[in-house]
């Protein structure tokens, strides 16, 4: 597979020391989601540096994979040790074999790629996990629940990254593509973060 980096070196290696704060706690949450709905076998699609699959890790989760087609991100999560864990593979078409999963984890990654890629990347995470699966989406949520100043400050931070992946983040905001993506799903629970601007959705798999 060729190298892809959607990050660059620099960004990568402070990618979780930036977010160490603003993500923690998010983190924690989909962490207690899978240790209380008993999901043994989990996958990251678009894991980057492999900071949740390391949450998942201390918490006892047997059975971790994660995936994401960027280098510089996964040189991050193999030198702490996930090279075996965390692949070099597309999210969008993985290769595993049908119900193989518990549950998947789709954080902070929708709204970064083109629409057509993120639905694929939804539709490729309904095929892996099992019926009766968790997926549990991370992405931001701009509704009535949002603070303004929530809202002022996740345009900022995906303005600051630019070029395509800004003018992702906004086709997605503005067309509600999760909603579609999912509207034929059970919708378990939803948690918000950081003043409204960030949602965390558990969906139930059919």
């Amino acid at each position: 597979m060729p190298a892809h980096n959607h990050y660059s070196r620099f960004l990568a290696s402070v990618y979780d020391t930036a977010l160490l704060f603003p993500i923690g706690k998010i983190r924690k949450s989909v962490r207690d989601i899978l240790i209380n709905e008993g999901g043994e076998s989990v996958i990251d699609l678009c894991c980057g540096t492999g900071n949740q699959i390391r949450y998942l890790q201390k918490a006892g989760i047997p059975n971790l994979l994660g995936v994401d087609v960027s280098a510089n991100m996964l040189q991050q999560a193999w030198r702490r040790g996930l090279k075996d864990i965390c692949l070099q593979k597309d999210a969008s078409q993985t290769g595993f074999e049908d119900d193989a999963f518990d549950a998947a984890i789709m954080s902070f990654c929708l709204h970064e790629t083109q629409a057509i890629t993120a639905e694929k990347i939804f539709n490729e995470a309904r095929r892996i996990v099992r019926p009766g699966g968790r997926l549990i989406v991370v992405d931001y949520s701009f509704d009535q629940h949002t603070h303004p100043l929530g809202r002022f400050a996740a345009r900022a931070v995906e303005k600051m990254v630019g070029g395509g992946h800004y003018q992702n983040f906004i086709h997605f905001m503005a067309h509600d593509l999760l909603a579609g993506f999912s509207k034929d799903l059970e919708l378990q629970q939803c948690q918000r973060f950081l003043m409204g601007a960030v949602a965390m959705w558990v969906f139930i798999n059919k």
